[in-house]
C-alpha cells in the first residue's frame, strides 16, 4: 500500500502541468499568422507617359474619280489593287447625257413655244425693215440740214438735232437685227427640245477618264452601267504603301503633345511596335459623340511611320492601330507598380516589407503612366513594396513571401 502512494503525482505537479496546457492554448489562440504578400522591388529605369488612343492608317494624298458630265456611266472595268498610271490608264467611260422623251401635254407646250417663236421672227423682221427706212430718212434729213447749216441758214440747235436722229436711226437698226438674232436662238432650242434619245449612238462617242494619278485603285464605288450626275463618285485613287495615321484625341490631351513627339503604333498585326511621329496637329476640333453618349471635344492628330516602308507594307488604307503618343520621357528614373500607392489620409503611401513586417511609408510621386509611376521621395532603390496591400495590412503588421508553389 505506501508503494502504491508513492507512485501517484502530487497535486502540484497536477496543477502546473493544467496551468502550462492552458497557456499553451492561449498562446496559440491570441498568436496572428503573418500576412502572405506579394511585393515588387522598386527600381531605376526608363519611363514613358503617354497618351493611348485608336488610330486609323490612310492613303497621304487620295484621289477621288468623279463623272466630269451628266450622262451614262459604261462598267467599269477596274476593280480594288489595280495598277493604274497618271494620264495613261483609262478607268471609266462615260456617254453624254441623251434627252427624255416627251410626253404629249410637254410636247403641245413645246409646239405652242415654237409658233410664238415663229411669230416673234417674223414682227422682228418687220421691225428692221421700218427701222432702216427711219435710218435712210434721218440721213437724209441730217444732209439736207448739214448743207444749209454751212451756208448760215440753219440754227446750230437745229443741226444737232438731225445728227442726234441720225444715230439714234442707226442704233435702232443695230438693236433690231440683233433682236431677230436673239428670236431664231430661241426658236432653234425649242425645236432642239422635241429631239428624242438616239438609241443607235449610246455606244459611240464615249468620253474616256483617265487617271489623274499613278497608284493603286484603293475602292471603286460605282462599277456596273448607272447614270451620274457631274460630281459622282466614280472610284477613289492612291498610292496605299504611302499611307499616314490618323487619330482623334481629347483636346485637352492633344494639348499635351507638339509636332515631332515620338509615338509607339501597336496592336497593328505584327511582332513589334512600329515607331512613328507627330507630323501635325490640326487647329479645328470637333465634337464627338462618345460610346457612353457623352458629348467628347476632340482633336485630329496625323501620325508617320518612322520605320522604312517595308516594316508596315502589310499595311493598308482604314487599317485599325493603337497609338501611343509620348508626353514624357526619362532614362533612370525610380519606379514602383501603381498596385503599391494608395492614398493615407490624403498621401500617397506603401507599404515597405522590412524585417517581416510592414512599414508605412509616406511618398512623393511624380510622372505615372498605367503601370508604374515615378518616386521623387520617400523610396530608394531596392526597397521592397507590398502590391496591392488589403485592409488587414496596417504599419507594423507581420507579412511573408506568398507561396507561389502553392
Amino acid at each position: 500500500m505506501a508503494n502504491k502512494h508513492l507512485n501517484r503525482p502530487g497535486p502540484r505537479i497536477l496543477i502546473g502541468s493544467i496551468i502550462i496546457i492552458i497557456l499553451i492554448a492561449i498562446f496559440f489562440s491570441v498568436r496572428t499568422p503573418p500576412i502572405e504578400v506579394d511585393t515588387a522591388e522598386a527600381i531605376e529605369a526608363p519611363l514613358l507617359v503617354t497618351i493611348d488612343d485608336e488610330g486609323e492608317t490612310r492613303v497621304r494624298d487620295m484621289f477621288v474619280v468623279a463623272a466630269p458630265i451628266n450622262g451614262h456611266l459604261l462598267r467599269v472595268d477596274l476593280e480594288a489593287g489595280d495598277q493604274v498610271v497618271a494620264g495613261q490608264t483609262v478607268v471609266a467611260r462615260m456617254m453624254p447625257a441623251q434627252p427624255d422623251f416627251q410626253n404629249p401635254r410637254s410636247e403641245a407646250e413645246i409646239q405652242a413655244r415654237i409658233r410664238g417663236l415663229k411669230a416673234n421672227v417674223q414682227s422682228s423682221a418687220a421691225r428692221i425693215s421700218q427701222a432702216r427706212a427711219d435710218r435712210a430718212l434721218a440721213a437724209a434729213n441730217f444732209e439736207r440740214t448739214d448743207a444749209i447749216f454751212k451756208r448760215g441758214f440753219a440754227t446750230k440747235t437745229a443741226h444737232d438735232a438731225a445728227r442726234a436722229a441720225r444715230d439714234s436711226s442707226a442704233a435702232q437698226v443695230t438693236e433690231a437685227l440683233q433682236a431677230q438674232e436673239s428670236a431664231q436662238f430661241e426658236l432653234k432650242a425649242a425645236r432642239a427640245s422635241l429631239m428624242g434619245p438616239s438609241i443607235s449612238n449610246m455606244r459611240g462617242n464615249a468620253l474616256d477618264i483617265t487617271s489623274p494619278e499613278s497608284g493603286s485603285v484603293l475602292r471603286v464605288t460605282q462599277e456596273s452601267e448607272t447614270l451620274l450626275t457631274a460630281g459622282s463618285i466614280i472610284m477613289e485613287l492612291g498610292d496605299p504603301l504611302d499611307i499616314e495615321i490618323v487619330t482623334d484625341l481629347l483636346s485637352r490631351d492633344a494639348v499635351k503633345i507638339k509636332p515631332g513627339s515620338d509615338v509607339l503604333i501597336d496592336n497593328w498585326g505584327g511582332d513589334q511596335p512600329l515607331k512613328g511621329k507627330v507630323q501635325r496637329i490640326e487647329p479645328f476640333g470637333f465634337t464627338k459623340i462618345s460610346a457612353l453618349g457623352v458629348e467628347e471635344q476632340r482633336v485630329n492628330v496625323i501620325i508617320d511611320f518612322v520605320d522604312p516602308q517595308t516594316a508596315h507594307a502589310r499595311l493598308g488604307h482604314g487599317y485599325r492601330v493603337i497609338v501611343r503618343l509620348v508626353e514624357w520621357s526619362g532614362e533612370k528614373i525610380l519606379q514602383v507598380p501603381i498596385s503599391a500607392l494608395f492614398r493615407d489620409s490624403g498621401i500617397w503611401s506603401v507599404f515597405e516589407m522590412d524585417a517581416g513586417k510592414a512599414r508605412l511609408v509616406p511618398v512623393k510621386v511624380g510622372r505615372m503612366n498605367d503601370e508604374h509611376a515615378q518616386i521623387l521621395e520617400g523610396l530608394e532603390a531596392g526597397a521592397s513594396v507590398i502590391l496591392h496591400p488589403s485592409e488587414k495590412i496596417d504599419d507594423g503588421t507581420k507579412v511573408s513571401l506568398r507561396d507561389e508553389t502553392r
